[in-house]
Formats: structure tokens, sequence, C-alpha cells
């Protein structure tokens, strides 16, 4: 009896002490979801199965195809943070598209890289598959010179 009761507080200590998800405010079903999920994979989460899972089939071999997380970031989105806040843009969406079949949305992200400050800005496009809503590809800061 003592030994179940020391298990099962150890193990609720051990869950509470775990990392908790980042909180995502959006609708589950949604584009602003699936890209903030997507970032959060990305570059805090270093979760390379994630990423994949969240984009088409081709953008996925190519996130594969770097091995992790990380080396995509830097490589292809030339992205690199110690610290990131991802923020979506929602004067991006219209009507149209986010109750279509595909949608563009800015992503803002705020955070540091050795201690200096980086804001960037990125475009993502969207495509609906059979009601799930999946990355096609991460297009580059439409403001960068």
């Amino acid at each position: 009896m003592l030994r179940n009761i020391f298990l099962s507080s150890l193990f609720i200590l051990l869950a509470a002490c775990g990392e908790t998800a980042p909180e995502i405010k959006a609708d589950n079903d949604s584009p602003e979801y699936k890209a903030s999920e997507f970032f959060y994979a990305v570059l805090l989460e270093d979760d390379i199965n994630k990423a994949v899972n969240a984009s088409v089939p081709k953008y996925g071999r190519i996130i594969k195809s770097y091995g992790s997380t990380k080396q995509f970031a830097r490589n292809v989105l030339n992205m690199r943070f110690d610290e990131v806040e991802i923020e979506i843009d929602h004067g991006s969406r219209s009507v149209r598209k986010r109750f279509g079949d595909s949608a563009v949305l800015n992503v803002i992200l705020h955070g540091k890289h050795n201690g200096n400050r980086i804001a960037d800005m990125r475009q993502i496009k969207l495509v609906k598959v059979k009601g799930t809503w999946y990355i096609e590809k991460v297009l580059d800061d439409p403001y960068a010179r």
C-alpha cells in the first residue's frame, strides 16, 4: 500500500516536471494552428517527425533530408534562435482563402540568438487535404532586402 502511494506520487511529480507544450491560440483544424505547430516543432521542440507530419509529403522529404530540424532551419529557412516567440499575423488571411483548400499566412518570429534580438517574418503556404491542413512551403521573408 505504502509502495503504491510512493510510486503514484513519484509519477505525478515526474509528470509535473516535464516540459509543457507551447500554447497555440487557434482552432485545432485551422491553418493558423498548423503553421504554429510546424514552427514550434522546427524552432523550439527540435522534433523532426512532428515537422514532417505537419507537411505535405514532398516538403516532408526535404525536411527529412537535412537530418534534423536545426539543420533544416539553418540551411533552408536561414533561421537561428536560442529562444523565439511565434505569432501569426491575422491580417494576412483572407476569408476566401481561409475557407478554401489553400491558405497563405504570415508568421512573425521574435527571439534571440547569441544575445542579439532578432525579428523575422515568413509567409507559409498551406493546403487542405481531406479536411486536414498541411504545410506546402515556407516562403522567404517578403520584406527582406
